[in-house]
């Protein structure tokens, strides 16, 4: 399994992908696609890895700048799934998304992790890793069966 730098590092390259994806091809499948991987990762990170990086002083500041860039991303992520590819906004705004997303991933695998690793210990990575994929885990078996995901 690993530790959960290894799981968000892999979710990072999967999400960026979809991103690359949905902007070559355009379709509305593929946007769905990076937002059923993108809501529950920014959820899990939010109730599991940033709680624990923001009791670390060295750390607050960057974690509420990426709180920040994750609302940014839900408030795009909610504004193109009210759209239509025809629109004349859905290349700009999945463009916009791409641009906002790939600057979260690089400041948390680059400043995030690097400060992370000196406070965290492998046991305490390990866990937080296990917990994330339950969460995850939970999260999709709800979508599946139409059950709510607050």
């Amino acid at each position: 399994m690993g530790t959960i730098y290894d799981v968000l590092k892999e979710e990072h390259d999967q999400i960026s992908d979809l991103l690359r994806q949905a902007l070559q091809d355009g379709s509305k499948i593929s946007f769905f696609k990076v937002k059923l991987k993108a809501d529950p990762h920014m959820m899990g990170e939010e109730k599991f890895f940033y709680p624990v990086l923001e009791e670390v002083e060295e750390l607050r500041e960057l974690i509420s700048e990426a709180y920040k860039e994750h609302n940014d991303a839900k408030t795009l992520i909610f504004e193109i799934e009210g759209m239509e590819e025809r629109d004349e906004e859905w290349t700009p705004k999945l463009s916009q998304l791409k641009q906002s997303i790939d600057h979260h991933i690089e400041e948390e695998e680059g400043k995030v992790f690097e400060k992370a690793l000196n406070f965290l210990s492998q046991e305490k990575a390990e866990e937080l890793a296990k917990q994330y994929i339950e969460f995850k885990r939970s999260y999709m078996n709800r979508i599946e069966t139409g059950e709510p995901v607050v």
